[in-house]
């Protein structure tokens, strides 16, 4: 502690006194409460009650303080920072959310999110696979292309007019083969 801080008049209290009474006011029945002589602390004297914040080892607070003043003095200024900014109002809220969600879990809804992750692991393995993502991809990349210039809409000639077209033959190959794959997976899931 500097000199200044160490030797702080009357007035310098009243001002504390009147900016944070509540805290100081809990400050003086948590000395109280330590069994500290407030009256002998606030008096100055030198009864074996006072507290002398110069002592090393005092206190395991004082003791980080020493040395430390700087870092101390950022570090409440960026705390009144997001305090004044409602940050620390919002941080507070958001753990107080998170506390109740954790509490609000029991063991199935942990057991359902967890077989969730799991099937949802599956698809995932499954769409990595180098022929499923080509195909995806493929089909992609066709919804893409039609999306470019809009459909115009096909009769019973329009269709069979189309069908003469090689594109909509590979394409109506792939739908075959698709629905023809989708039925032997349906039929064996069934099966299971």
């Amino acid at each position: 502690m500097s000199e200044t801080e160490s030797t702080q008049t009357p007035d310098d209290f009243e001002t504390l006194i009147e900016e944070n009474p509540e805290a100081v006011a809990n400050l003086l029945e948590r000395l109280d409460e330590e069994g500290t002589d407030v009256a002998a602390l606030l008096n100055g004297s030198s009864g074996e009650a006072s507290v002398d914040l110069e002592a090393p080892g005092q206190s395991p607070l004082s003791d980080s303080i020493d040395g430390n003043e700087e870092e101390l003095a950022e570090g409440l200024e960026s705390l009144a920072q997001i305090q004044r900014t409602g940050t620390l109002d919002d941080l507070l809220e958001l753990s107080q959310v998170a506390s109740l969600l954790m509490g609000a879990m029991d063991d199935e809804m942990v057991m359902s999110l967890s077989n969730l992750g799991s099937e949802l692991g599956g698809v995932a393995d499954t769409a990595a696979e180098e022929d499923v993502s080509r195909g995806l991809e493929g089909v992609l990349h066709a919804v893409g292309d039609v999306s470019e210039e809009e459909p115009e809409p096909v009769g019973a000639i329009g269709f069979a007019k189309a069908l003469r077209d090689p594109e909509v033959k590979a394409g109506l190959g792939v739908a075959l083969a698709l629905v023809k794959a989708l039925g032997r997976n349906v039929g064996n899931t069934e099966d299971a």
